[in-house]
């Protein structure tokens, strides 16, 4: 498991996350890593198998980090798989779908009941 990478002078952090979050966390990285590794098996199917080594070894970083609860910052390779993560999940869940609405229902929770429906 690659745990160490040049850290091109970065340092490590504290990772305070609460533990429903480690939890959330470690499950999302388990399977973004078992899936990229599944892929690298077959690495000629692969569109950009460099990619996906980078984006394994920064999974396997991410989870560590995770059990060290530190992180060595900066790290572009695990910025750029958590920000893919972060827009395949706004786009799976139409997040800007339900946050518009979850303010529509609230505002008008507000005048039926004021003081009551506030978020």
């Amino acid at each position: 498991m690659a745990t160490q990478h040049d850290t091109g002078g970065g340092k490590a952090v504290p990772l305070d996350l609460p533990d429903p979050q480690v939890k959330i966390l470690r499950g999302t990285l388990t399977s973004c890593l078992e899936g990229v590794s599944g892929d690298l098996r077959t690495p000629e199917r692969v569109p950009n198998p460099e990619k996906a080594r980078r984006e394994a070894d920064a999974y396997e970083r991410l989870l560590a980090a995770l059990d060290e609860g530190k992180i060595i910052v900066p790290d572009e390779a695990a910025r750029e798989a958590v920000e893919v993560m972060v827009l395949a999940a706004e786009e799976d869940t139409n997040y800007a779908e339900i946050i518009a609405e979850h303010n529509a229902l609230f505002g008008l929770l507000g005048v039926l009941a004021p003081g009551e429906g506030s978020a």
